[in-house]
């Protein structure tokens, strides 16, 4: 596996790469989005210079791309890139076929991963879609399903349907960027472990760049891989956690005690004995003046 330069990341990345990469089926919000970014592909296409849509070709999750930016794209046929001939490029007559073959991608995509004899479950708006898409819904076979009708049924399950592009468009930008840093971090790993196999100590000295002078992006590479070794070896060892001497409760501290408390403690503790008073005894006589 190479490493991605920081300044150079990939434009584009395949379907197939993508999940293979991240070992997880599609999310059903990323299914909408891929739908709705491929049908306004798919409508650029119709409507701009060649390659046009005549010349897509959509076959298997290595033909449809995701980008960046967050568009997505598919595979071109080189043999009618060039030309549309007598066809008129066919946008008609194709974009059902091209519609049912995106049905199919969105829907493997789905179900990718998944064990064969396991059925997943959809929520019933993206079930009714993919039904639409691959013409399996009484509705479907009746009439010819076209881009904006798939388009409108993504906007329209939005609390905001005009804000629809730069939702889908941003769930696909974050896609791609999870696969990314993905990348980042398996290249690292797999850097780390061919340069320590060589040289065990060559990933706690970092190289020199041209100048002198080493890029921050390359250092926070360096530190990572350096860091890796040693988590590795202490997971293989075993961490030992120095016994703690068991802590004592610090003493509460007594507030002053009124006199009437000072009083009522003691009597309940018993410390004092009290004397006994005889009711029948009379004070004392006066002397007379």
């Amino acid at each position: 596996m190479e490493a991605l330069p920081c300044a150079e990341q990939a434009a584009r990345v395949s379907l197939a790469e993508l999940l293979r990469c991240l070992e997880r089926p599609l999310g059903e919000e990323q299914a909408w989005a891929l739908c709705f970014q491929g049908c306004r592909t798919m409508g650029r296409l119709a409507r701009g210079p060649p390659p046009a849509l005549h010349a897509v070709l959509i076959k298997g999750l290595g033909s449809v791309f995701l980008h960046a930016d967050g568009d997505a794209s598919f595979k071109v046929h080189q043999k009618s890139a060039g030309s549309c001939g007598d066809r008129g490029c066919g946008f008609l007559g194709l974009s059902p076929q091209l519609l049912e073959y995106l049905g199919v991608v969105v829907y493997e995509a789905l179900d990718w991963g998944i064990d064969s004899q396991a059925e997943r479950e959809l929520s019933e708006p993206l079930e009714k879609l993919l039904s639409l898409m691959l013409k399996l819904d009484n509705e479907a076979v009746k009439r010819v399903v076209t881009l904006q009708d798939v388009i409108k049924i993504c906007e329209d399950r939005l609390p905001r349907p005009s804000e629809a592009a730069s939702h889908y468009k941003g769930t696909c930008r974050s896609l791609f960027a999870e696969y990314i840093e993905l990348q980042k971090l398996l290249s690292v790993i797999q850097t780390s472990k061919e340069v320590s196999q060589h040289h065990p100590l060559a990933l706690f000295i970092p190289p020199p760049s041209e100048g002198g002078n080493t890029a921050p992006c390359d250092l926070a590479l360096l530190s990572q891989a350096a860091l890796w070794p040693a988590v590795v070896r202490e997971l293989q060892s075993g961490v030992r956690l120095r016994a703690a001497p068991p802590r004592r409760p610090a003493p509460r501290q007594q507030r002053a005690r009124s006199p009437y408390e000072a009083l009522a403690d003691d009597i309940r503790h018993r410390r004092y004995t009290l004397r006994k008073v005889s009711a029948t005894l009379k004070p004392p006589a006066l002397a007379a003046s």
